[in-house]
C-alpha cells in the first residue's frame, strides 16, 4: 500500500467531534429572516390599504421591521425630463405622467433593470451602520421586510426574483375597473386623462416601458380590493403570511385548488402558441372537469403523449393560424397591388413582386399592424375552455349549470359566448388576453364588474383570479416543518419567534447585491470607489 501524505488540518478546525457542529447546521446559521416583498397594481387600485395591512401584521404579530421603498423618489432623484402643464390637462395628470415618463426615461438610459437595481443598492447599504463594511461572516440575521412600490416592468421583477429568490415574494394587488377609475378621479383627474393613463399604465410598446399587464401576472399572491371586500382583507393578508411564516396549518382554498388544476392542465398542452388550461367547479366549488388546448383525435378527446397515432401541431412543424394568417396577408396584398386601377393611379404604374423588399415591408405592415395578427380561428387546436365544456357535459351534466370556470387566460369571445351557454356563472383568469373580444360583443350577458347589479339583469362574471398563485402551490401547502411533536400534541406558537419557511444565507446576498450595484456604478450613478 502506498502511502499518502499527512493532510494539513486548519488550527480552528482541529476540534473534537462532540463539539462541532452538523455541516448543515452551519449553514443554516449563515441564514437570515429578512423578506423582500415587491407589489404590482394596475393604477388607480388601493394598493395603499394592503401595504398598510401588511405593514401592520409583520410589526404586530411578526415583530418585524418594516422599510418600504418607493421606486417613484429613484424616479424623482434620477430622472432629468419634467412635463410641462399643458392648456387642458390637470396637475394630477401631469404629475402622474412625470412619474412615468421618468421612469420610461431612466429605463432607456440605464436598462430595463435600472430601478430593481437602484432598490437593491438601498437594501445592501442597510446592511452596514453608518456606512461602515464589515465582513460577511460577521453579518446578522435580521426581522427585517422590505416593500418594494412598485413594480411596473418584467426586467425589474425578474432581477428581484433572481437575486432574492425564494425570499422574494410578489404580491399583484387590483380593485375593480369602476373603483379605479373613480380613484383617479378623486386625485384631480379628468375622466378622459383617467381613460388615458389606465391605457398607458397598463402597457407601452417598447423594451423600457411600464407593461403592468404583463408583470402582473407573475404574481404570488393575487390581491383583490373593493369597496365590497375591504372588511375582509386583513383576514386575507394574515393568511398569506401565514404560508410565508408556516405558523399555522394553511391548506388551500376551493379556487386554489381549481386555478391550480387549471395551471396543470395546461402542461399537457404542446400548442406552438401558448399553454392554456381550464377547471370547471360545480355549484359546491368541487372539480368536475378539466381542458387544455391542443388538436382533437378521432374517437374523442385530444392527442396525448403516447399516442400510437399523434398529429399534434408539434409533428408538423408550424402552426396552422400563423401559415393561414400570412395567406390571407399575401391575398390582401395581391387584391391591392395586382389592382390595375391603383396600379395607375396610386403606384405611378409600379407593379410589386413577393421578392421585393417593399413587397415584403407592406406585408409586415398588413401582417403585424392590422386585424390581421388578432384571427384565431384558424388553429388547429381545441382551446382549453372548450375542451373542459365538453369533458364536462359528458361527465358531469347539468352539474356544470352555475359552477365556475378557472382559467390560466382569459377567454377568447368564442369560448366566452360557449360558456355562458353552457351556464357557467363566474368566470376567472390570471393572464389577460387583449385579442378577446368577449365584453364588446356579449356585453349583455358578460360583465368585468364585480359589483354591477343591475335591476333584473344577472351577467356572467369575467374576473380577475384571487388567491394563492399556481405557480407556487406546491411549495406554499406541502409541509415542510412537523406539526405535531412527540406526544401528539400540534405544535403552536407565536408569530414572533417563527421563521419564515424560506431563508437565503447572508454569505451569498452581499456578494450577489454586489453585481447591481457595480452595475449602477458603471452607469455613473455612484462613484466608483
Amino acid at each position: 500500500m502506498s502511502s499518502q501524505p499527512a493532510t494539513k488540518i486548519a488550527p480552528e478546525l482541529q476540534v473534537s467531534n462532540s463539539q462541532q457542529k452538523s455541516t448543515r447546521d452551519k449553514i443554516r446559521s449563515t441564514f437570515t429572516e429578512e423578506l423582500i416583498f415587491a407589489i404590482c397594481a394596475p393604477i388607480g387600485s388601493s394598493r395603499g390599504k394592503v401595504i398598510d395591512v401588511i405593514q401592520t401584521i409583520l410589526e404586530v404579530e411578526y415583530k418585524y421591521t418594516v422599510r418600504r421603498i418607493k421606486l417613484s423618489d429613484y424616479i424623482n432623484t434620477y430622472a432629468a425630463s419634467k412635463l410641462g402643464e399643458k392648456t387642458g390637462e390637470t396637475k394630477a395628470y401631469t404629475y402622474l405622467m412625470n412619474k412615468i415618463l421618468g421612469g420610461d426615461e431612466l429605463r432607456h438610459k440605464s436598462g430595463p433593470q435600472v430601478l430593481a437595481e437602484f432598490a437593491i443598492h438601498d437594501i445592501n447599504l442597510s446592511r452596514y451602520e453608518e456606512g461602515k463594511l464589515i465582513p460577511i461572516e460577521e453579518l446578522k440575521s435580521r426581522r427585517l421586510c422590505f416593500i418594494i412600490d412598485s413594480i411596473k416592468n418584467k426586467e425589474e421583477l425578474q432581477l428581484l426574483r433572481e437575486l432574492y429568490k425564494d425570499i422574494f415574494y410578489f404580491f399583484s394587488i387590483f380593485s375593480p375597473l369602476n373603483e379605479r377609475k373613480k380613484n383617479l378621479q378623486l386625485k384631480g383627474l379628468a375622466m378622459p386623462e383617467v381613460e388615458s393613463i389606465i391605457d398607458t399604465d397598463q402597457y407601452e410598446n417598447n423594451d423600457h416601458g411600464q407593461n403592468v399587464r404583463n408583470t402582473f401576472v407573475e404574481g404570488d399572491f393575487f390581491v383583490r380590493v373593493s369597496s365590497e371586500n375591504e372588511g375582509m382583507l386583513k383576514d386575507k393578508i394574515s393568511r398569506y403570511l401565514n404560508i410565508i411564516f408556516e405558523n399555522h396549518i394553511s391548506t388551500p382554498m376551493p379556487a386554489e385548488i381549481a386555478m391550480y388544476e387549471a395551471q396543470s392542465a395546461a402542461g399537457n398542452s404542446a400548442c406552438l402558441s401558448r399553454q392554456v388550461g381550464a377547471a370547471i367547479t360545480n355549484e359546491k366549488g368541487e372539480i368536475i372537469s378539466r381542458g387544455w388546448n391542443d388538436v382533437p383525435k378521432y374517437g374523442g378527446n385530444l392527442y396525448k403523449e403516447g399516442d400510437i397515432v399523434d398529429n399534434r401541431c408539434k409533428h408538423w412543424g408550424y402552426c396552422s393560424n400563423d401559415k393561414t394568417k400570412d395567406h390571407i396577408t399575401d391575398d390582401i396584398l395581391e387584391s391591392v397591388i395586382g389592382n390595375e386601377y391603383l396600379i395607375k393611379n396610386m403606384f405611378a404604374g409600379r407593379k410589386f413582386k413577393k421578392d421585393d423588399d417593399e413587397y415584403k415591408r407592406l406585408k409586415s405592415i398588413v401582417r403585424n399592424s392590422t386585424k390581421v395578427k388578432d384571427l384565431i380561428e384558424f388553429s388547429r387546436a381545441v382551446h382549453a375552455e372548450m375542451h373542459a365544456i365538453i369533458i364536462g357535459s359528458q361527465l358531469a351534466g347539468s352539474k356544470m349549470v352555475g359552477g365556475k370556470l378557472f382559467c390560466t387566460t382569459y377567454p377568447c369571445h368564442n369560448c366566452a359566448r360557449h360558456l355562458v351557454v353552457a351556464g357557467i356563472k363566474e368566470i376567472y383568469y390570471i393572464e389577460p388576453y387583449i385579442k378577446s373580444l368577449s365584453i364588446p360583443l356579449h356585453n349583455d350577458t358578460l360583465t368585468e364588474d364585480e359589483e354591477e347589479k343591475e335591476e333584473g339583469k344577472k351577467k356572467v362574471k369575467l374576473l380577475m383570479y384571487d388567491g394563492v398563485a399556481p405557480r407556487r402551490y406546491l411549495e406554499f401547502f406541502l409541509m415542510s416543518r412537523p406539526r405535531k411533536n412527540y406526544t401528539g400534541k400540534m405544535v403552536t406558537e407565536f408569530g414572533e419567534f417563527f421563521k419564515p419557511k424560506a431563508q437565503l444565507s447572508l454569505q451569498a446576498l452581499p456578494t450577489l447585491e454586489q453585481q447591481a450595484i457595480h452595475s449602477l456604478k458603471e452607469k455613473g450613478y455612484f462613484k466608483n470607489d
